[in-house]
């Protein structure tokens, strides 16, 4: 259809041009001209459609191939011979200087100086040994209730020396030492005016050795044991003294997966104070067994204790059970307890309690004659861990704190005694840390606790809860920042009418800084009690409010 177009358009085309060419004749007579139209020529394909098949070659006849091969084996031998390499020779890297002395001097707002040393030995790999010394003394001021300023001067000196030394598998331990710790009997009771505070001082005076051989074996086909003696003889300025003497041995062994041990061991305490002497002897068998699975723990033993003392002999037998399953891969980990035990009520342990406690006090041991309870501990995440428990526990011979009197010609009732009572106590405690690198830690503890007196009103001076939380934060290495906060429920207390007074609550908050100047000095403040509370430790005994102390530190 196209091609008849092109033919039909082109002699039209040519006619008219004609037509013009003989109309401009007749006009111009003179004018001739030739046109020539050419026009190239366009071949054309029309379409094809290709034939899309493929032969096919039918087969009758299939032959299957069957024919054997073997291969001779012949080794290809070399004769390349490789040029030995000596050893390379590792660079260890640099050990860092521990700087395992130092020197600490620094002095408060209440005339407190305080100087320490600690002096060791450099590292080695067979022996360690050392000494410190440190003396703290303050010379402040107290406000009593009354509103009276009161000097109450105190101090503290310790002294001690170490040393270790290890063997193959083996390690040998010892350090002997000298405490003094001294303090002023500026309570008194102010109510009556006729009284006149007293300026008696104590000064408690202790002297100790210690020396333990154990091993260290990661075998489980070997037995590990534990050798230990503890020596210290304890005096006063009122005539006090106990002297201490104990030895401890045990041993343990893997069979498997379980694990078998037992100790035994012997105390014996000599005591004597203004009024009499009184000796006291303990003897103590403890067999056990561990039992390990992959996601439980299991520990069965028995405690037996001989408690002989004064004239007073008595045999406990106190089951100790513990069993704990991995629920969530230390996610949570749900456990339950049972226990028992015999608290050793020495001198020396009540002295570190309550330094001002009568020289005349008569101790008998307090007996837990069970504790049951559970819990469940485990992490949140990699950085947040977390334990919560809860016990009930049945106890015998609890000794509390009550004031007392030493002179009758001016009852102050500045001196403690110890007044014992059969309770029960429920204890609900909690455990949190949070931990995100070594740079930053937080912790928070809180136990609340519930008495059942039998004779007495209230358990004296044992608070219904206590809160501690602590923070640390070093930024760079630099700088290293840490705060304590201490929060102290309702206390009960005795007073001479023997009318039971309530102590208040009290909240006491720490700051703490130090600034590294180098890698051996540093520069040091502390801050307590930054809110200036005014609470009572013991009743007619305040605290030291808001005070301070800077120094420096210097490590060698």
């Amino acid at each position: 259809m196209r091609s008849e177009t092109k033919y039909i358009v082109i002699p039209l085309t040519a006619a008219m041009f004609l037509m013009a060419g003989s109309h401009a004749a007749a006009q111009t007579n003179d004018l001739k001209k030739e046109v020539q139209v050419v026009r190239p020529y366009e071949p054309s394909i029309s379409d094809a459609n290709k034939i899309n098949l493929q032969p096919k070659i039918i087969d009758t006849i299939k032959v299957n191939p069957n024919f054997t091969y073997s291969i001779i084996q012949r080794p290809i031998e070399t004769y390349f011979s490789p040029t030995p390499l000596s050893a390379a020779r590792m660079v260890s890297e640099p050990l860092p200087d521990l700087h395992m002395s130092y020197m600490r001097v620094g002095i408060g707002n209440t005339a407190t100086p305080l100087a320490e040393a600690y002096l060791s030995s450099n590292r080695n790999k067979d022996y360690l040994y050392g000494a410190w010394v440190k003396f703290f003394n303050t010379s402040s001021k107290l406000e009593l209730t009354n509103n009276l300023k009161v000097k109450a001067p105190a101090s503290n000196i310790d002294i001690m020396a170490f040393g270790k030394r290890m063997f193959n598998q083996k390690i040998l331990l010892g350090d002997i030492g000298f405490t003094q710790n001294n303090r002023t009997y500026y309570g008194y009771f102010f109510e009556n005016p006729a009284l006149t505070p007293s300026n008696d001082k104590q000064s408690i005076n202790r002297f100790a050795a210690n020396l333990e051989f154990k091993t260290t074996n990661k075998d489980s086909a070997s037995i590990n044991y534990h050798a230990q003696t503890n020596f210290y003889h304890l005096t006063d300025r009122y005539d006090l003294q106990e002297t201490m003497v104990t030895g401890l041995f045990n041993l343990n062994k893997y069979f498997g997966q379980e694990q078998f041990g037992g100790e035994i061991s012997f105390t014996h305490y000599g005591r004597s104070n203004p009024t009499g002497s009184k000796n006291n002897a303990l003897l103590q068998i403890k067999p056990w067994a561990h039992f390990f699975g992959d996601q439980w723990h299991a520990y069965a033993g028995l405690n037996i204790i001989y408690d002989a003392n004064g004239n007073v002999n008595n045999t406990y037998f106190f089951p100790r059970a513990y069993l704990s399953y991995d629920i969530v891969s230390h996610y949570i980990i749900p456990y339950v307890e049972i226990d028992g035990y015999v608290q050793e009520n020495s001198y020396s342990h009540l002295l570190k309690q309550n330094p001002w406690l009568t020289s005349s006090i008569d101790t008998w041991n307090t007996v837990y004659k069970l504790i049951v309870g559970g819990g469940v501990k485990g992490k949140f995440s990699p950085t947040i861990s977390y334990h919560v428990n809860a016990n009930y526990s049945i106890i015998d011979s609890l000794g509390l704190m009550v004031n007392t009197n030493s002179d009758n010609n001016n009852p102050l009732f500045n001196r403690f005694s110890l007044l014992y009572e059969n309770t029960e106590r429920t204890t609900v405690k909690g455990e949190i840390a949070f931990e995100p690198s070594k740079s930053f830690l937080v912790k928070l503890n809180g136990a609340f606790y519930q008495y059942k007196t039998q004779k007495i009103s209230h358990p004296w001076h044992l608070p219904d809860y206590e809160i501690t939380g602590f923070i640390q934060y070093a930024f760079r290495n630099k700088l290293k920042l840490n705060a304590e906060v201490f929060a102290v429920g309702k206390r009960w207390a005795k007073d001479p009418n023997d009318s039971p007074i309530r102590l208040k609550e009290y909240l006491d908050i720490n700051l703490g800084a130090e600034y590294v100047y180098n890698k051996r000095m540093s520069i040091f403040v502390y801050a307590n009690n930054i809110t200036g509370s005014k609470y009572q430790l013991w009743y007619l005994y305040p605290t030291q409010r808001f005070n301070m102390l800077a120094g420096v530190s210097y490590k060698f």
